[in-house]
């Protein structure tokens, strides 16, 4: 008896030393089928007339077609925005730039028939945090530099529709993430106007925000590598678009049950009505995608 109490105690030590199994992102797909709520949730998109809403009335793929339709009725009402020129225009080495602008391969076959979205229009050494001190250039400026990042040099070949629903097929997430992904897009597109939904900016915005939040809310997160091949993108590029949305964000990544249900209404709204007013497309925009040259100081003197 006391040598089976042993070696039962001895089992028992080495079960509490050996780590839990790593975690599985493919098991996301099956939690429909453990939780019986998600069974009457509806596929379908709704036009909220307000910002009273049951968000669990709806799956992630009813949220995910909200956050498309709201994305492209505002890309369809602001036409297209000249893009933001640097405030440097540093040398890239051959080498970098075409480790920046090529997705990487991966092993995954659903990663090796992705949408690749093209080359971004900033430059692998252009800027994609903020800098602070006597020095810096004024954060309003940089910013905007920052969202250059969101730019692709000429709009993909598809639509907004055709690359979240493909990605959401092979990296569904859950309906919190569609809505908090669509609280930031409000954010950056319709209240602090720091880049412009058009159809050369909404691919990139869409897959950081998505990324961010799925970071941001669940503990079971689909691989980089994965992620990055599905939404046809490098690792490096994807790296960058999420610090680039954090930074603008200016890491306030919270949201509550309330905040979903609100922002959604009004990027909806906004999509509907073109931001509201024409008049602020043509005026903010404008002057935040306006920088002037990088002036050279004389340190010396």
């Amino acid at each position: 008896m006391e040598n089976g109490a042993s070696e039962q105690d001895a089992g028992d030590a080495a079960t509490a030393r050996t780590p839990p199994p790593p975690p599985e992102p493919s098991a996301a797909a099956t939690l429909q089928s453990i939780d019986p709520s998600f069974s009457g949730r509806s596929d379908e998109p709704l036009l909220l007339e307000d910002e009273q809403w049951d968000i669990t009335a709806i799956s992630a793929l009813g949220a995910l077609r909200m956050l498309i339709g709201a994305l492209q009725d505002l890309a369809d009402s602001m036409g297209d925005v000249p893009p933001t020129p640097p405030v440097s225009r540093p040398t890239t080495p051959k080498k970098e730039r075409a480790a920046e602008n090529e997705p990487r391969r991966t092993s995954s076959p659903e990663a090796s028939c992705s949408m690749t979205i093209g080359s971004p229009e900033a430059q692998p050494r252009e800027p994609i945090t903020v800098e602070v001190g006597v020095y810096a250039e004024d954060t309003t400026l940089q910013r905007a530099a920052i969202a250059r990042r969101f730019f692709s040099k000429t709009a993909p070949a598809f639509s907004v529709s055709q690359y979240l629903l493909r990605m959401h097929h092979y990296c569904p997430h859950s309906p919190g993430v569609y809505l908090t992904a669509a609280v930031y897009c409000h954010r950056l597109c319709v209240a602090d106007l720091m880049v412009p939904a058009t159809n050369r900016t909404v691919h990139r915005l869409s897959l950081a925000a998505i990324r961010v939040a799925a970071k941001a809310l669940e503990d079971n997160k689909w691989a980089q590598e994965r992620f990055a091949g599905v939404g046809g993108v490098s690792r490096t590029q994807l790296m960058n678009l999420e610090v680039t949305l954090c930074f603008l964000l200016d890491f306030d990544l919270g949201v509550d049950a309330h905040m979903l249900a609100k922002m959604m209404f009004l990027l909806q709204q906004a999509g509907r009505q073109g931001l509201g007013a024409c008049r602020k497309l043509g005026g903010d925009f404008r002057l935040r995608l306006k920088l002037p040259l990088r002036k050279r100081t004389n340190t010396f003197t």
